[in-house]
């Protein structure tokens, strides 16, 4: 993708206000299914900067609920008519490089030019364009995302709005088996219930545009961005860094001192500045609650609930979109010339069906890992328990120099392997009782204040200080006794 492609994606991204509006217009949608789905693609692809192919392939294997995350994976198997139209794609394009590479077509021309006609020529010409290498690029590359940097993890635990649009999106669909033109007549159609949102302006890819715009005003820096967005370079997100818009206002008077008389980013909520997904107060008409009548919230406790539901469930191995070859399409083979089986499908992984990773149920492979993407972990080292909710680093590491200090101080064996000049030296620093006091009070000053917080550059540069003078000194001067003995 050129530079010259990447702009208009910025550029064409929904303000704050314009998508507070189109979300309000979703919930105006009178199928209960559809205005679900219409305020998961809105969330997923506005506030999280999803693809819409990454959206239609969501299911709930990809999703890590303790922590929070959404794993996409690099390799998913999927028969899909979006993944076999993919594939045809890098079918036709590797069979267009063989006859242009031998002189037998115009060089300069992409496939995604050539004409129904043209395309049907060059699958029949080139040696490469084979049914049988057609099936192998499906089983082993589809579904993949876009580039090898979008297989990638991002958050969204920190929104009871996302994580209950996500709940309930998963306890009625096993994924979104929609096409894209299906999706965007959807959205369309929630712009058109919305005030001012125009909907020829409106749709997945510019929903995309609007999510990636909505982190860079969030203030993720660069790389960041990039690699929430799975971009492959820097540059295309300086490109949505630069538009800011009403964000740029609201951030500027309070930089000035003057923020109690900025401008609302969103008329409607004045009091916060991404009001969907920053106020987590139920909207009339939404299909979910993020938070309940009860007070009860989809926070962490709700997410980890969800996570004990679904531990212990077998994930299919197979995407569960429905397979659907595209027969009649312009360079695509004929039925007969196909003979695909499901089955013939590599593993996420790239894992042999034989591992003791994959189980069979109802003669299809499943597995019981916590995400697909830990089915790809090459080293199979599984993720650390995370410590319980409000633990600190402070409250379960021994950060008292005193546990340092006296863990073996009634240990005589210690003493007689070292030595006289070693238990001398022992000696003289556990005598100096003045020296252990002072080296106490600099360790709590300096390394676990504030509750085990990292300590600020002067108390870092002081610590140091006090340990070389206190410890790494006198350390020295008493080994130069030993071995000077």
């Amino acid at each position: 993708m050129t530079a010259h492609d990447r702009k208009p994606s910025a550029a064409d991204a929904l303000g704050v206000d314009t998508y507070f509006r189109l979300y309000i217009g979703a919930l105006r949608i009178d199928d209960p299914t559809r205005r679900l789905i219409a305020c998961y693609v809105i969330l997923l692809a506005g506030r999280l900067g999803m693809r819409l192919q990454e959206i239609q392939h969501l299911r709930e294997s990809w999703i890590d609920w303790k922590r929070g995350e959404i794993c996409i994976p690099a390799f998913d198997p999927c028969g899909c008519k979006r993944c076999w139209i993919g594939a045809l794609d890098v079918w036709g394009r590797k069979g267009l490089k063989e006859l242009q590479d031998a002189g037998e077509w115009e060089s300069g021309v992409s496939w995604k030019n050539l004409t129904a006609k043209e395309r049907e020529e060059v699958t029949e010409q080139a040696e490469f364009c084979t049914p049988e290498n057609l099936q192998e690029i499906v089983c082993t590359i589809k579904w993949s995302p876009k580039y090898d940097r979008s297989a990638r993890v991002i958050a969204f635990g920190w929104s009871y709005r996302i994580t209950a649009c996500l709940v309930a999106f998963f306890d009625e669909l096993d994924c979104l088996d929609w096409n894209q033109y299906s999706i965007n007549r959807l959205l369309k159609e929630a712009a058109e219930n919305a005030d001012g949102v125009d909907p020829s302006k409106v749709s997945a890819h510019r929903l995309r545009a609007t999510g990636e715009t909505f982190l860079a005003d969030a203030s993720v820096d660069v790389k960041m961005l990039r690699d929430l967005a799975g971009w492959q370079d820097l540059q295309t997100a300086l490109y949505y860094i630069a538009k800011s818009g009403r964000i740029n206002t609201w951030k500027l008077y309070h930089v000035m001192g003057k923020g109690d008389e900025a401008p609302p980013v969103v008329p409607e909520d004045p009091e916060h500045q991404f009001p969907v997904i920053a106020n987590p107060l139920p909207f009339q008409n939404e299909p979910f609650y993020p938070v309940t009548p009860d007070g009860d919230a989809y926070d962490e406790e709700a997410r980890r609930e969800r996570h004990r539901e679904q531990e212990n469930k077998p994930i299919p191995l197979h995407h569960p979109r429905d397979v659907n070859l595209p027969y009649g399409r312009a360079g695509f083979p004929n039925e007969d010339q196909i003979h695909y089986d499901p089955t013939d499908h590599e593993l996420p992984g790239h894992i042999d069906r034989d591992s003791d990773r994959v189980e069979t149920k109802d003669g299809a492979p499943v597995t019981r890992a916590t995400t697909l993407v830990d089915v790809e972990n090459p080293h199979r080292v599984p993720r650390s328990r995370d410590p319980e909710p409000g633990k600190h680093r402070a409250d379960w590491v021994n950060s008292e120099l005193d546990t340092f200090l006296d863990q073996d101080s009634d240990d005589s064996t210690t003493l007689s392997v070292i030595g006289l000049g070693g238990a001398t030296a022992y000696g003289t620093l556990r005598s100096a009782s003045t020296i252990r006091s002072r080296l106490r009070r600099e360790w709590n000053e300096h390394w676990v204040s504030n509750g085990g917080a990292a300590p600020d550059a002067t108390k870092f540069g002081k610590g140091v200080a006090m340990y070389f003078l206190l410890i790494v000194f006198p350390l020295s001067v008493n080994f130069g006794l030993i071995f000077g003995l």
